[in-house]
């Protein structure tokens, strides 16, 4: 059965927002509970079989797209897993802050195709031999002449062999950084055409000292 806009709307008010049964709903509206079953959570629409005569999908504006994707782009600046906005969120931030009157399925398409695109955004992880390396201080904890103490890790790696080089220093320090770096060229026999940046710029990456790839000494 194929409903007008204005019931459809009425329908998901009355679910989504003041949580009534599709058999209340049903009562309210006047229409059949199989209708109300099938329009109640937003995933179809009253003109998806209307073809090209029927009624048109309500127009998505610059200003909601713009919405979206600033709601999808805080998301990604955020990263808190949780917190993250759903199609169901952003349609009804959409409803309460811009007063929007399309249907929440209109909204759902929206966002399944900005996230889509999104995944499509990578940095490759193929490289040539001495195109990049990686550069990282970590930390570990060592006896030293019979003493326990921590020593700084520079770390380098290879991207394309995944071969690391590891000096410790005693300080994490500007004067360590560039003699790790002059250090890992010749251990490397040459210097790269990338440098990139730490796989978690936020967290030392720390390497157990059993597996160091050679004798570490102390600068």
């Amino acid at each position: 059965m194929s409903i007008e806009v204005d019931i459809y709307e009425k329908i998901r008010h009355l679910y989504e927002h003041e949580g009534k049964s599709q058999r209340a709903i049903s009562k309210i509206l006047r229409v059949s509970r199989n209708t109300v079953k099938k329009y109640c959570d937003g995933s179809h629409v009253p003109w998806e079989r209307q073809g090209k005569s029927g009624r048109q999908q309500y127009v998505v504006t610059d200003e909601i797209m713009e919405f979206i994707k600033s709601c999808l782009a805080s998301d990604e600046a955020e990263n808190i897993k949780k917190q993250k906005h759903t199609a169901k969120r952003i349609y009804d931030r959409l409803v309460d802050e811009k007063g929007f009157k399309g249907g929440e399925s209109t909204i759902r398409e929206i966002v399944a195709k900005l996230k889509e695109k999104q995944k499509k955004v990578f940095i490759p992880l193929s490289y040539e031999p001495g195109e990049a390396i990686q550069i990282d201080w970590g930390e570990a904890t060592i006896y030293l002449v019979g003493k326990k103490i921590k020593v700084n890790l520079f770390c380098m790696r290879e991207c394309y062999s995944a071969d690391i080089y590891c000096r410790a220093f005693y300080r994490q320090n500007e004067e360590s950084f560039l003699e790790g770096q002059i250090t890992g060229f010749e251990y490397f026999d040459g210097a790269p055409k990338l440098f990139l940046p730490p796989c978690n710029a936020r967290k030392l990456m720390v390497l157990p000292v059993q597996k160091l790839p050679y004798i570490m000494t102390i600068s």
